[in-house]
């Protein structure tokens, strides 16, 4: 069983759970893509726990407390941080937080809330808070996948109840 098993309430017993493993390369590559945006090999000065409290601070706008406490709970095994800790609840941030992480704190709170309203200034801003291009696409790829991965527990939710 995997994270989007277990947080959708699919069982090893269940019939949906058995359709998901027809396809075992959506399975596997879903799981292998939690790694690579979470716990990459190279992280691009991403540090890991920087990127579980931004996916639980993803997870909590789109209202998924389950996925926000499984990254909050990686968070806190790894890390104590403070700042980090008021990133991943959602809280405002300190006001002597840096200029990189405020940066990067606003950008995953735009595309995740109002994703149409994020601009090519809104990725210059980005750069201009000190963010490289291989950074910025490594920030993209965990927004994506996070979100992603919510949409993807909700359909298996409602499949379920209808199974």
């Amino acid at each position: 069983m995997d994270q989007i098993d277990v947080l959708s309430g699919l069982t090893p017993e269940s019939e949906l759970y058995h359709i998901r493993r027809e396809r075992p390369e959506y399975v596997e590559g879903t799981e292998a893509c939690r790694e690579t945006v979470l716990s990459p090999n190279h992280g691009f000065d991403l540090s890991h726990v920087l990127r579980a409290a931004l996916a639980a601070r993803m997870a909590r706008f789109i209202g998924r407390a389950d996925l926000a406490h499984s990254y909050t709970r990686s968070l806190n095994e790894q890390s104590n941080s403070q700042a980090l800790s008021a990133v991943a609840s959602g809280a405002e941030l300190p006001v002597d937080t840096d200029d990189f992480l405020l940066a990067i704190v606003r950008h995953v709170d735009l595309v995740t809330k109002t994703p149409r309203d994020s601009t090519r200034d809104d990725i210059e801003r980005l750069k201009a808070a000190g963010l490289s291009n291989p950074q910025i696409i490594a920030l993209s790829e965990l927004i994506a996948f996070v979100n992603f991965e919510a949409r993807v527990i909700v359909a298996l939710e409602m499949l379920e109840q209808v199974a």
